[in-house]
């Protein structure tokens, strides 16, 4: 599920910037190349939400049970695709969740959770 969106908005703005780790420039032609269509749409790249999305991501054994409940909750706040936020939950829990595995394990504030992976995602990976 993850492969369609392997580069997350935020390392490709970064590329952008000069900022990656790729240096060579046949790299970085090649990455953007790759996600052109996804830099071109911008904000129309997310979908809004469907059922055959919703039953895609309940269906997906590769993608843990909390992941997937806190993914649709993401989705229906904020009116995006199911696949697209689990993929942006994913992205936030990859690049900036401060915590361990196991304080997420204990962490049964899903509220908490909840509040920084719906705004987190609305401004480092859309935006």
């Amino acid at each position: 599920m993850f492969s369609s969106l392997s580069t997350s908005s935020r390392e490709l703005w970064t590329i952008l910037l000069g900022r990656s780790a790729l240096r060579e420039l046949n790299q970085i032609e090649a990455e953007l190349n790759k996600h052109w269509q996804r830099l071109l749409a911008g904000l129309s790249y997310y979908r809004p939400p469907s059922s055959s999305s919703a039953e895609k991501v309940k269906a997906n054994k590769d993608v843990a049970s909390p992941l997937k409940e806190l993914g649709l909750r993401i989705s229906k706040f904020l009116g995006l695709d199911e696949e697209q936020s689990v993929q942006l939950l994913h992205c936030y829990l990859q690049e900036d969740y401060r915590g361990t595995r196991d304080s997420l394990k204990v962490c049964s504030c899903v509220q908490l959770l909840s509040a920084a992976c719906i705004f987190c995602p609305c401004w480092f990976w859309i935006v």
